[in-house]
């Protein structure tokens, strides 16, 4: 394992044997912790109703959060919490359902010496997207790259403490899933890079949570000061 290895945050519903399983035996050869997830079904909707303010993606995509993209963003907003409070420099964030591909630990290791600003770099985009620049090519033979426009996917990333102090901030408002939000670089002024090709993937197995809303309206915050603490 590579020295400068950051933590590795595996974030996972407690119920899923199966999956903390298969994860468990990828990632083998690495120290790592599971983080348990935000079950959105189960949540507490008193309790966060004053950050909800989903009618912004109600009318921005016509449909409501689902609530298992609300816990989604809770799990990862907890882990952001918890690397700021234990002063965290670097970490990665993986899904249960991550892979890996050949050379993660290698190529882990010349982004975090390449000589590159970054704040978050996504390791599993959703696809191929347009590349506005070329950032750095690393002796793996993959790249560090600038897509022209928003990408998604929170399969896994690396992120640095500063910007996950900007993210507690940013999306401390419930409004639109994780990776629409932590993507807004042109509004959360974080530099946010992607590795190509991707060297984390998606397992291909269904979800465990519910990617459908269930019609549940929440009200508009009315809290902007307040800040939820685990």
């Amino acid at each position: 394992m590579p020295r400068t290895m950051p933590p590795i945050f595996v974030i996972s519903l407690a119920r899923d044997v199966e999956r903390r399983a298969a994860i468990r035996q990828e990632l083998a050869e690495f120290e790592f912790e599971f983080f348990d997830a935000v079950d959105g079904d189960k949540l507490d909707e008193e309790e966060h109703r004053h950050r909800m303010q989903t009618e912004w993606w109600r009318v921005m995509r016509g449909r409501e959060l689902a609530p298992g993209q609300i816990g989604c963003l809770l799990s990862n907003w907890f882990i952001w919490q918890r690397m700021v409070e234990a002063r965290t420099p670097h970490a990665i964030v993986l899904q249960d359902d991550a892979r890996l591909e050949d050379e993660f630990a290698v190529t882990i290791e010349e982004i975090m010496k390449a000589d590159v600003e970054w704040d978050i770099v996504q390791l599993a985009p959703k696809r191929q997207y347009r590349i506005d620049r070329v950032l750095a090519v690393l002796d793996s033979g993959r790249r560090l790259v600038r897509y022209r426009r928003r990408f998604g996917g929170a399969v896994g990333y690396i992120i640095r403490m500063e910007a996950a102090e900007v993210l507690l901030h940013y999306c401390w408002r419930i409004r639109a899933p994780i990776d629409w939000l932590y993507a807004e670089w042109w509004q959360n002024g974080l530099v946010f890079l992607a590795v190509e090709p991707a060297i984390v993937r998606h397992a291909g197995v269904p979800p465990s949570i519910k990617t459908k809303p269930k019609g549940i309206i929440y009200l508009t915050a009315q809290k902007p000061g307040a800040r939820l603490v685990s």
